[in-house]
């Protein structure tokens, strides 16, 4: 018995020293945190805040930059593309106009042969129907030759102003689709 009267002793006179160890501290802690560790805390807590929403801010900012730069591109590659069709089709119709011209200058070169023939033969006073034919039918291929260059010119003409004409419609139906959605 002995035994447990003194480990009671012992415990008990732990616990006292634990507890006069406790109040040492107590009395020692800071009644609260530092007024001046407090403000530069609040102060870095405010600046993270606002940080943290200017980067928020700045996605957001970001994705809608990266929407208009896809649009964009879209739009330019479409561009792009009218006009290298557009730059195909005047490229043939260039070549058309461009044998067109080549045939009016052979009718041409032809009338004016059969011209000096037919002048030859009235200054020599025959009158040859064969020559006459001959100059009709230059005249002809002439004429012809005329208005198929007159003809593959307005193609020309209205392949440039078609690309022009759809881009204005295009630009009409889109400031037409702005107004309604602003309304």
């Amino acid at each position: 018995m002995s035994d447990i009267t003194e480990l009671e002793r012992r415990i008990t006179a732990a616990l006292d020293r634990i507890g006069t160890g406790l109040d040492g501290l107590n009395a020692a802690a800071p009644a609260g945190p530092d007024p001046e560790m407090q403000a530069k805390l609040e102060a870095a807590e405010t600046r993270a805040a606002e940080l943290a929403q200017a980067l928020s801010d700045e996605k957001l900012a970001n994705a809608q930059l990266e929407e208009r730069m896809k649009t964009v591109r879209e739009k330019a590659d479409r561009h792009t593309a009218a006009m290298d069709i557009q730059a195909f089709e005047q490229q043939k119709s260039t070549a058309k106009l461009d044998g067109d011209l080549q045939r009016l200058r052979r009718a041409a070169e032809d009338l004016r042969a059969s011209n000096i023939s037919l002048r030859d033969a009235l200054e020599q006073g025959l009158s040859d129907p064969h020559l006459i034919n001959k100059a009709m039918l230059a005249e002809l291929e002439t004429l012809r030759a005329t208005r198929s260059v007159e003809i593959a010119q307005a193609d020309v003409l209205l392949a440039s102003l078609d690309p022009l004409v759809k881009r204005a419609a295009q630009e009409a139906s889109e400031i037409g689709e702005e107004e309604s959605s602003d309304a």
